[in-house]
This record gives C-alpha cells, sequence and structure tokens, in this order.
C-alpha cells in the first residue's frame, strides 16, 4: 500500500511536559529548548538538521510557529506524519488554566481546521482531562481527531513519559482512523468528556471509569465498537465561553447547611451554574431543619442550574430514594454518571450558548450530547 503523509499541527500550552528545572522548582519556559528537545529525537523527527543550528520561527499574532517536523514512518504502510508546532504566547501550569485560555485555543483550531488533517493539544496534566471535556463540547461531531496529552515527568528529564505520549498523541491525530476528542496517555484513547485523573504518581495517570477506552496501542492496536472515524463533518459553530467565573462547585459534607450553600452562591454573582458533589447516588441532606432544599429552590428559582453528582470513583446519580425524587421535585437535576470534569464542562458549554434559555438548558443537559454520560436520550 502507497504510504502517505498526514499533517498535524500541534498547540503548547505549557505544563509539565515542556518545563525545565529551575531554582524556582519545574517551570514551562518559553523558548526553542522544548523544539530542539523533540526534533533530535529520532522516533519524532527524520530531520537531518543539526541540533545546535539555528532555528527559524514565524510570529503568529503572540504565538511562535516552528519549523515543520516529519516522523518515520509510524506504521506497517509507511505512514508519516509531518506536523508543526505552535507555542502559545501564554505558557502555564495547567493549574493557572481558564476560559479564556479555553477560548483561545478553540479559536486557533478553528483558524487551522483545513489546513491539519488532526490536532494534538499538550496540557499540564493537572486540568487536562478539563481541557479535554471542554474542547469535546466545542467540537461536537467534528470529523478530526483533536487529542489532548501531556507527561508525568517532563521531556527535560530522565524517564519522560512525554515522549511516549507525543507519538502515540501523533499516531492517533495524524494515521489512525478515529475522529472526536480525546486523551491520549500510557499507550490508551479515552473519550474527552470520560478521563479523570487518578493519580500524580503514576503514568497510567487518567482513567475513564464508567466506560472502555476507545483506543489501546498495545503490541496490537485494538478499537472500541463505539470508535467514531475520520469524516467531512466541519466543526460546529465556535461557542464563545464565558470568561466571568459561572460555575460553582460545592463539595456536600456532613454538616453543611443551606446558609453555607446560599453563602457560596451570593459570593459569586455571575453564577449560572452549581455542581453538587453529593454522597453515593446523589444523596444530600434534606431535613427542613438544615435549610439545603430551600437554598436549593432558591438557586433554580433565580434560573441557576443545579446539578448533582457523586463523590464517588465511580460516579452514577439516579433518583433512588427519597432525597433524590425531592430534588427532582425542584428542578436540581441528576448528573449520571458525569466525571466532575465532564460536569463543569457541559454546564459552561451551556451557560455559554446566548441561544439558550434556562429551560432548554435544563433540557439539554439531561441528554447525553457527546458521550459525556449514559443516557438513553442522545441528540445530534
Amino acid at each position: 500500500m502507497e504510504s502517505k503523509d498526514h499533517t498535524v499541527l500541534i498547540i503548547g500550552t505549557g505544563g509539565t511536559i515542556a518545563s525545565d528545572p529551575t531554582p524556582e522548582g519545574l517551570t514551562p519556559l518559553r523558548n526553542d529548548t522544548f523544539f530542539r528537545r523533540i526534533r533530535q529525537h529520532p522516533l519524532l523527527s527524520d530531520s537531518t538538521q543539526d541540533f545546535s543550528s539555528e532555528v527559524f520561527t514565524t510570529i503568529i499574532g503572540r504565538n511562535t510557529l516552528y519549523p515543520q517536523l516529519r516522523t518515520p514512518p509510524l506504521d506497517e504502510n509507511g505512514s508519516r506524519v509531518e506536523y508543526e508546532i505552535l507555542d502559545l504566547d501564554r505558557h502555564v501550569d495547567s493549574s493557572e488554566m481558564t476560559p479564556s485560555d479555553y477560548n483561545n485555543i478553540a479559536s486557533l483550531v478553528y483558524e487551522n481546521w483545513d489546513k491539519y488533517d488532526g490536532f494534538v493539544i499538550l496540557s499540564g496534566t493537572d486540568t487536562l482531562a478539563y481541557t479535554s471535556s471542554i474542547l469535546t463540547f466545542l467540537f461536537i461531531n467534528a470529523g478530526k481527531p483533536l487529542v489532548v496529552t501531556g507527561a508525568q515527568i517532563p521531556l527535560s528529564l530522565p524517564r519522560s513519559d512525554g515522549w511516549t505520549n507525543l507519538l502515540d498523541s501523533l499516531l492517533v491525530a495524524g494515521v489512525l482512523p478515529y475522529s472526536g476528542v480525546g486523551v491520549v496517555f500510557h499507550h490508551q484513547v479515552f473519550r474527552g468528556c470520560r478521563a479523570t485523573k487518578i493519580s500524580p504518581n503514576f503514568f497510567a495517570a487518567f482513567e475513564s471509569p464508567c466506560i472502555p477506552t476507545l483506543i489501546n496501542l498495545n503490541v496490537k492496536i485494538t478499537y472500541s465498537t463505539d470508535l467514531t472515524t475520520r469524516s467531512a463533518t466541519p466543526p460546529p459553530p465556535l461557542v464563545h465561553l464565558l470568561t466571568s467565573p459561572a460555575v460553582l462547585s460545592c463539595i456536600i459534607h456532613p454538616g453543611i447547611t443551606g446558609t453555607l450553600l446560599s453563602a457560596q452562591i451570593h459570593a459569586l454573582p455571575t453564577c449560572k451554574a452549581v455542581i453538587l458533589s453529593a454522597y453515593g447516588s446523589g444523596n444530600l441532606p434534606l431535613d427542613p431543619s438544615n435549610g439545603v432544599l430551600k437554598a436549593l429552590e432558591d438557586a433554580v428559582g433565580k434560573e441557576i442550574l443545579v446539578v448533582v453528582i457523586s463523590q464517588c470513583p465511580v460516579p452514577n446519580v439516579y433518583p433512588l430514594y427519597t432525597q433524590g425524587r425531592t430534588l427532582l421535585d425542584i428542578g436540581v437535576l441528576p448528573g449520571n454518571d458525569l466525571t466532575h470534569e465532564a460536569a463543569f464542562a457541559k454546564l459552561l458549554w451551556l451557560v455559554s450558548r446566548d441561544d439558550l434559555n434556562f429551560k432548554d438548558r435544563q433540557k439539554l443537559f439531561e441528554v447525553s450530547i457527546a458521550g459525556e454520560m449514559t443516557n438513553t436520550s442522545n441528540v445530534s
């Protein structure tokens, strides 16, 4: 079979994978050292350029585009990936990521959609699952792959897992028959809105607790039957995410009161949605004396979306007990098996859409839009 070169754009946001040791600790520096490291790696670049040679970059806005690199053959058909690295002006630890950063990443993908076969977003791992979840909703049903990856150990240090994660990401984004937003980590591809970080120490740092992985990159590559292949489907119209704080997250704990919940909601004047991380299958204290039910009823009355998810590592919220049915009666929505990251992303996406009213947002939350939760109802 004739080999084919595929094109990929890598967008660098910083994070551990691009960090270097400094007197203050690991820091994602913004210079050409990261590019030089990749260019000299024999599995990531077949370039004959000398590593010490000058790097000629192109400035696009405030971002830096590095010269194109080309991988050696990545499969038995001789498929290679030609890729470029677009390094963002703002390099951050992923704990500093904001909706403004997600708007910037999404805009860059939109602007370059027709130029590349796929996209790789380099992210710090702490909020990587938030990034992948948010991109999932912004690029629903789009016919190209957008994969998010990072590393537990920087490329600048020995034993970095970033090399493998980056190589796997180029294979997935450039060659494999896959479309959609995914997390590529430790030889696995997870659905972007189902992944969650489980450990800061394991190389296998991510899981999708309620569904199988989409692709397993073992000696033999295996695919889920739920895989969506590439197509000519363009991304939907770009939704500009609200940059003022709009989604509040509250953890239910013993002794919590309606006064405490109301105080948190009132302290955020721009609040449009609340995530309640509750016990078990969505249980929380609703004795009239603690005021929790009244606080939630007041929030829904102000057209604030209130959603209950589970604190359990393998979540599932459904109105099995009296508490759950009582919450349904006042307009509080069950989160089914949503991860916290997916719940946050879905709510931010919903409240950022000017074309939806409160009732529309409630209805859309209850159906699976992008495979983010197990539900008998789906919308395209």
